[in-house]
């Protein structure tokens, strides 16, 4: 009986990660490459801040945004590598047809600032983008 409830567990688990998870995949049909590109794991291409006016100006992109819909920009004051860091949520953002977007944080007090942004998927989940911090001085 375990064996058994065992076995449809794997081929359930199997069959749902194959229908969820899509994998790159190249095809050749008559000398012609076909390539499936993986739609729900989109990659940041960068991710930037720098020193604008008396704020901080964030940059991303996206290698693809076809399952993005939309994205929130984070920022803290604390050591952003501490697990335990609190991270404020400073713009939500829907994600529109381009590849690289930006958001302008005009309200920054004197500090060292980290940011990051998020991207929520289409299909639940999301991507994170790595860290970046400035050190402002003053206004």
């Amino acid at each position: 009986m375990k064996t058994q409830l065992s076995l449809v567990t794997i081929v359930a688990l199997f069959v749902a990660a194959s229908w969820i998870s899509p994998v790159d995949t190249q095809k050749s049909i008559s000398g012609i490459s076909l390539k499936k590109q993986n739609s729900f794991a989109p990659d940041f291409s960068f991710f930037r801040t720098h020193r604008q006016g008396r704020g901080v100006t964030a940059t991303w992109g996206l290698s693809s945004n076809g399952s993005v819909t939309g994205f929130v920009v984070q920022r803290t004051y604390e050591d952003p590598n501490d697990q335990y860091a609190s991270w404020d949520n400073i713009c939500a953002m829907p994600c529109g047809p381009g590849k690289s977007f930006k958001h302008e944080d005009e309200s920054v007090s004197p500090g060292f600032i980290s940011y990051r942004v998020i991207a929520y998927l289409q299909y639940g989940g999301s991507v994170m983008s790595m860290i970046s911090t400035e050190h402002v001085v003053s206004h």
